[in-house]
């Protein structure tokens, strides 16, 4: 389940989110206090206002740790620092939208937001959750409150911090606030199409936590029973529906056998490297991950204009074989960077003869990336399905092995993407031997 909540400042996202997560036995990501932290170390390095550009930078080097309280603001740590009482106080709040609108800044924050939302069973709130970092997410609500009642809660959230300000001040600046988050170029603040609206204005508290609640459970009780599928933020419903219909036919058909698959984490970017037997491998791995798996097919594909659209639609991407494709390099990066799974064949090609062909090194570029996991992967019996132009049904066996330990940063890069190839080899072929054909 992942639930996000948008609206702007004042609407009570933050403690409705907190609520929620906690009736529904969820995790809650304060994606406010990550830009908050962003815009205080920004100011303290004097780059606002007029080198926010800078930014995105801190952002990518700033190692954040959020620390749930049950009954209180999110405890926030940068390092070993504490910033929690920080990054609330006014002068960042007057300067957090100038460096939340920056786009080196939100591309940064963005990776890191899926990454903790590719998860599953987390509530986010903030201004762009549903329409631009998880647009999938299973229930999207958008909190509004007249400006007056935003500016009355900020006050008296300023009030128990001990600095209260005058109410129409506040107003003023919220009203700027509204205005800069809603007209900037990158992410602005909006409803997204499938968002519910709530406003706050006259609803306590509860009730808004009820509404949210009911929303989220009647999603819970409309969601497949067949399919046993983690959800994701990049889920595809053509990918959903193939799920559950795909998997139990290996099964009934083939017998299918999953070992291992406890190997595959269930959040985070991963790359599943698999050898490669036949056409079919795709929709066995698929139907044996528990995860969407992004796969990288050939280009070739892409020839013939319907197979292309139900492919993409598939989370399936192009690639030029034989040559440097930088788009589908760049493709595969950004479904990592948004924690989601990517299916490589480092083969290359189908292998009939041999029991694995020569693995491209292409592949140590994925795993050298920071926070990727590697799993080396088998499918045996495939190569069995279809021969001589008839249909056979043969058991297959996937594997899934443990993943692949990647030489530390210290070790030039070359040399670590070399020794990254060997063990992925090794891996491939230890499996290979450990689980022979049925």
């Amino acid at each position: 389940m992942i639930i996000a909540i948008d609206g702007p400042a004042g609407s009570g996202k933050s403690t409705i989110a907190r609520e929620v997560a906690k009736k529904l036995g969820l995790r809650y990501l304060d994606t406010g206090a990550m830009y908050r932290t962003v815009t205080l170390l920004a100011m303290e390095r004097g780059l606002v206002p007029d080198r926010v550009a800078e930014a995105g930078a801190l952002a990518a080097e700033a190692e954040f740790r959020l620390v749930e309280r049950p009954d209180d603001l999110t405890r926030v740590f940068v390092g070993e620092r504490e910033v929690t009482d920080e990054i609330r106080g006014r002068s960042v709040s007057q300067n957090v939208s100038a460096v939340s609108a920056d786009p080196g800044v939100r591309g940064v924050l963005t990776r890191k937001q899926r990454e903790q939302a590719a998860m599953g069973d987390v509530v986010l709130e903030g201004r762009d959750m549903g329409t631009v970092v998880v647009p999938g997410a299973d229930v999207k609500v958008f909190l509004t409150a007249s400006v007056e009642e935003r500016a009355r809660r900020r006050r008296l959230q300023l009030e128990a911090q001990g600095a209260p300000q005058p109410l129409e001040q506040l107003v003023a600046e919220i009203t700027a606030r509204d205005a800069h988050d809603s007209s900037r170029e990158v992410a602005p603040l909006r409803r997204a199409d499938d968002a519910v609206e709530i406003d706050t204005t006259s609803m306590s508290i509860d009730e808004v936590v009820e509404a949210v609640r009911a929303l989220a459970e009647g999603k819970r009780a409309r969601k497949w029973p067949f399919s046993r599928m983690i959800r994701s933020p990049l889920d595809t419903w053509l990918y959903r529906v193939a799920y559950t219909i795909i998997p139990p036919l290996c099964r009934l058909l083939f017998r299918m056998r999953v070992t291992g698959a406890e190997n595959l984490p269930t959040g985070g970017p991963v790359v599943v490297a698999c050898n490669h037997r036949s056409n079919l491998d795709p929709f066995f791995l698929g139907s044996a991950a528990p995860r969407m798996i992004h796969f990288m097919a050939k280009s070739e594909l892409w020839s013939f204009g319907p197979l292309g659209r139900v492919l993409g639609r598939l989370g399936t991407f192009p690639v030029k074989r034989g040559e440097a494709d930088r788009q589908a390099v760049k493709q595969a990066l950004a479904y990592l960077g948004a924690g989601a799974v990517v299916g490589l064949f480092p083969e290359g090609r189908r292998q009939r003869e041999l029991p694995l062909g020569e693995i491209r090194p292409g592949v140590s570029l994925f795993s050298l990336r920071e926070g990727v996991v590697t799993v080396p992967a088998v499918i045996r019996g495939t190569d069995r399905i279809v021969r001589n132009h008839l249909l056979f049904l043969p058991r297959v066996h996937v594997i899934f092995g443990p993943p692949l330990e990647v030489p530390l940063d210290e070790a030039p890069r070359s040399e670590r993407a070399a020794v990254t190839t060997q063990r992925l080899i090794e891996a491939l072929q230890g499996l290979l031997t450990a689980h022979p054909e049925a």
